[in-house]
């Protein structure tokens, strides 16, 4: 790790059912002890953690310093884990301890209660997929998105090729349409691949409309250019992927199967916002792929009606 006498000293809060993003992205920030984190809750993360680099560990000067979950248990695991000195009893403990926060839990309900202390005290908070599923909260989020207080984003946006340029203008220009799936369920991980076909798309959501069964959801996705994706989300299918046609006859697929990049990358990306002010995104993008991941909800309910999406 870089040396931390200028350190940025980050909270971590979590941790919501079935997502364990605060071990992840505490253990890529801090490092991690392997025995402990192989009987945590997420042996998963501890197998992919094992297989990367010593010197992958590390994201500049930040250094994740306090943890708090709603879970005592979990809030010491965490700490032990990935080396976190303080967890704390409530997040407000360490309010005025911190530089700023990660909110690492997808039970998006959640985020304005947890986030507004901290927005309010002028501290920048990084909010886990999905910002938010409805627009209230949305509308509520907008102004510190546009004042740089804000950051959310799925870390598949981050996928090594959705960051090459070089491949970006390569294929840009010959893309026609796009297929995706996503797993489980719409509202926490639509927003995967809303964000992962964005980069090579390159334009706005126009409509959206989800024609999709009780049990599914196939959303047609049309962008501004011309362009349309359409996502299916089945939770018989597995994994996540991308496959994109091109005028040319051309086709190629992008499989999202490296949490550790994806998240690193992301993490880089939270050390920019905080550091220089900016994003390698315009925060335009997470309003109106935010606004078509509500709307999307909204035309199944509507019996797959076709709905426009808002120019941010």
């Amino acid at each position: 790790m870089d040396n931390l006498v200028n350190k940025i000293r980050l909270g971590m809060i979590g941790y919501n059912e079935g997502n364990g993003h605060p071990y992840s992205f505490s253990a890529i920030i801090n490092g991690y002890n392997q025995e402990l984190l192989d009987k945590s809750p997420y042996p998963v993360i501890a197998n992919y953690l094992k297989k990367r680099q010593k010197e992958e560990f590390g994201v500049k000067n930040l250094s994740v310093d306090f943890v708090w979950t709603p879970f005592p248990e979990i809030s010491k695991n965490i700490s032990e884990c990935c080396f976190i000195k303080n967890h704390s009893g409530h997040y407000l403990d360490f309010l005025d301890e911190i530089d700023a926060i990660i909110i690492a839990r997808d039970d998006s309900e959640t985020h304005i209660e947890i986030a507004k202390p901290f927005l309010d005290a002028g501290k920048k908070v990084f909010i886990d997929k999905p910002l938010c599923s409805n627009q209230n909260d949305l509308d509520f989020f907008i102004p510190y998105l546009e004042n740089g207080m804000v950051m959310s984003c799925s870390g598949f946006r981050f996928h090594p090729n959705s960051i090459d340029r070089q491949f970006l203008a390569e294929k840009y220009s010959k893309i026609v349409c796009a297929s995706a799936i996503t797993t489980i369920d719409w509202n926490k991980y639509g927003i995967h691949l809303l964000e992962a076909l964005h980069p090579l798309m390159d334009s706005p959501i126009f409509s959206i409309q989800n024609i999709g069964t009780q049990s599914n959801d196939f959303v047609k996705v049309t962008y501004e250019n011309g362009k349309y994706a359409c996502i299916i989300k089945d939770n018989l299918l597995r994994g996540f992927t991308a496959n994109f046609y091109c005028s040319d006859g051309s086709h190629f697929q992008l499989n999202f199967n490296d949490n550790f990049t994806y998240f690193r990358n992301l993490l880089f990306e939270f050390h920019s916002f905080l550091t220089e002010n900016k994003t390698s995104y315009d925060f335009k993008q997470t309003i109106n792929l935010i606004e078509a991941l509500i709307k999307a909800k909204d035309s199944k309910g509507k019996g797959g009606s076709l709905i426009l999406i808002n120019k941010p």
